[in-house]
């Protein structure tokens, strides 16, 4: 009896390490986690950039112009540190998102951010690997398509 529960034990041992190889560890996993966070608060606020140059007709001069209580918009910061994010206006309409990441962009992720993205009825402004990162300061520069990303009318009253 000593035997198969020593033998039980021992299986269970080696499959949990096994699991740490396959999965990777917990603090990995809270790694890609926060990593996968930071893509997404960026596409949003690139999204918020867009929506604000098709409004005003320029890009904003900082990510705190485009907090709006009335629209319900608040910017985010990275999850880890709380820090914003960089911002940087490149041209009339090119910018720069900045963010800093623990991890490279793994295979299936890089799979998922291919794929556009919906963004309601303006269409997909996302796609190919264009949020695939390395580890440390990464900056994804944006231009603006005009063609595509008509400025809004101003609302007559």
């Amino acid at each position: 009896m000593k035997f198969f529960t020593y033998t039980v034990i021992g299986i269970v041992v080696i499959a949990v390490v096994a699991g740490f190889f396959v999965v990777g560890s917990p603090k990995d996993e809270r790694a890609r986690r926060f990593d996968g966070e930071r893509v997404g608060n960026l596409q949003y606020i690139q999204s918020q950039v867009i929506e604000y140059w098709q409004n005003k007709s320029k890009l904003p001069q900082n990510l705190t112009a485009l907090n709006d209580s009335t629209r319900n918009v608040v910017i985010p910061t990275d999850p880890e540190t709380g820090k914003e994010y960089g911002y940087e206006i490149k041209g009339p309409l090119q910018f720069a998102l900045c963010a800093t990441f623990a991890t490279v962009t793994n295979i299936v992720e890089q799979e998922r951010l291919a794929k556009p993205i919906p963004t309601g009825p303006y269409g997909p402004i996302l796609g190919g690997d264009v949020w695939s990162h390395d580890v440390g300061r990464v900056c994804f520069d944006r231009t603006i398509d005009k063609d595509f990303f008509s400025k809004r009318p101003p609302v007559g009253y």
